[in-house]
């Protein structure tokens, strides 16, 4: 039976419909839409990010190009690292490297059991169901046990961003014991036409191996992202997540994590810098569920123009987890008098014998810094620059990534220095 929520979006939903893939489980995913409905307004959680722009968009697949048709290489940031290619909607083999001592199986070559465990997540949401029904790229990445990659697994998403466009991706990082892998995701749209990207990436860390994965969004200024990322973390694991909303109209993203099992360890991190009327939602859902585990977050947002900046996380801790550490932190920066930024930073705590906490600051730049800098012989904007550098840059330098961290630098620095906010 259709709910209420759908009849009302009845239109959006049968373009979808048309876009879901044949894959059982996929099918399965598409069901559950049902039961959940496309967000409103009204919705808790989507009360300060409106789905106007997207509800409007002639939504249709993505027709297929080659990859070798366009120039990739020009397009990606050029570090030492293994790159899986993905070019509207879709997993080119041909552009991308072997890595070894890694197996990489394409969506559409997933086995019944895989395609079942890829399907769970810790959090979803419609925009989780709808990523998964939808997608027709992605890939299963399982590194063997006790292998150390040694270079970064670079994927690389590249949209025609044409209006109307849906880009769908699905990936799963599957990491054994002991082993370690760094993971950079990218994501780039080419024209201002309007598209949308979807993009999940799940990851489960076995018994002691380490993760360090780094999302950035360079979308165009017209283009919609939803993103949804879920990490699962073993005992003696540890996992550090970076998420950079850069560019985009409406870009909204949650990194899920669940602590399983004992002396886990994760840090979850994220940058907005919405200009003009774009809105950046960023999210977080954190369960520490096994004692004796570590948790680590900042968040921070700088707002221009008649932009719309958005913080939710929430710690969860279960009864049985006993000796909990975590810290979360959302700080907010308003270059603006008509920028805005909604944080709801959330506990929930079941056990005894635990250290959590939480923090939120709002506000404008120090006027006095600014009046010390101008004294130093600095003008005013290049003050106000530096100021604002160096409160984003807290966040870039949790990058792993030497060559990745200073591209991001440096798109920080060229953003602020040209003072362009169309570009």
């Amino acid at each position: 039976m259709v709910g209420s929520p759908v009849k009302n979006d009845m239109g959006l939903i049968e373009s979808f419909e048309t876009m879901v893939q044949s894959g059982n489980w996929q099918q399965q995913q598409w069901k559950k839409i049902a039961g959940i409905g496309l967000p409103r307004s009204k919705d808790e959680a989507w009360k300060y990010t409106s789905l106007s722009t997207f509800k409007q968009l002639p939504l249709h697949c993505v027709t297929y190009q080659p990859a070798e048709n366009i120039s990739y290489e020009s397009l990606s940031l050029n570090f030492d690292c293994y790159r899986l290619v993905f070019f509207d909607g879709r997993f080119s083999v041909r552009c991308s490297d072997w890595i070894p001592k890694v197996t990489v199986t394409p969506l559409h070559g997933l086995t019944g059991v895989e395609s079942y465990e890829i399907s769970k997540s810790i959090r979803p949401d419609a925009f989780t169901y709808l990523t998964d029904a939808t997608a027709t790229g992605g890939a299963l990445i399982e590194v063997e046990s006790r292998n150390v990659v040694d270079k970064p697994i670079y994927l690389l998403h590249i949209n025609s961003g044409m209006e109307g466009d849906l880009c769908s991706y699905r990936h799963h990082i599957e990491l054994g014991p002991l082993s370690q892998c760094e993971v950079i995701e990218h994501h780039i749209s080419l024209e201002q036409g309007g598209g949308v990207t979807f993009s999940r990436l799940s990851s489960y860390l076995g018994k002691g191996a380490h993760l360090h994965h780094t999302k950035l969004i360079e979308e165009s200024h017209q283009q919609h992202h939803f993103g949804h990322n879920d990490i699962v973390v073993q005992r003696d694991a540890s996992a550090h997540s970076n998420c950079f909303m850069l560019s985009g109209l409406l870009c909204r993203h949650q990194t899920s994590s669940h602590l399983q099992g004992e002396n886990g360890f994760v840090e979850m991190n994220s940058l907005s810098m919405p200009v003009n009327q774009q809105t950046f939602d960023s999210r977080t859902y954190l369960r520490h569920q096994a004692p004796h585990c570590q948790s680590e977050q900042l968040h921070k947002t700088i707002a221009r123009d008649t932009s719309n900046g958005v913080f939710d996380g929430m710690i969860y801790v279960d009864p049985n987890a006993i000796k909990t550490d975590g810290q979360m932190d959302s700080h907010n920066l308003l270059l603006s008098e008509c920028a805005q930024v909604n944080c709801k930073p959330q506990l929930e705590i079941y056990a005894d014998d635990v250290k959590c906490s939480h923090g939120a600051t709002t506000g404008q730049l120090d006027p006095k810094q600014v009046d010390y800098m101008r004294t130093r012989g600095i003008t005013k904007d290049k003050a106000q620059q530096m100021l604002t550098f160096a409160f984003a840059s807290e966040v870039a330098f949790k990058i792993c990534n030497p060559l990745v961290k200073e591209h991001v630098c440096k798109k920080l620095e060229s953003s602020l220095s040209q003072g362009d906010h169309n570009g």
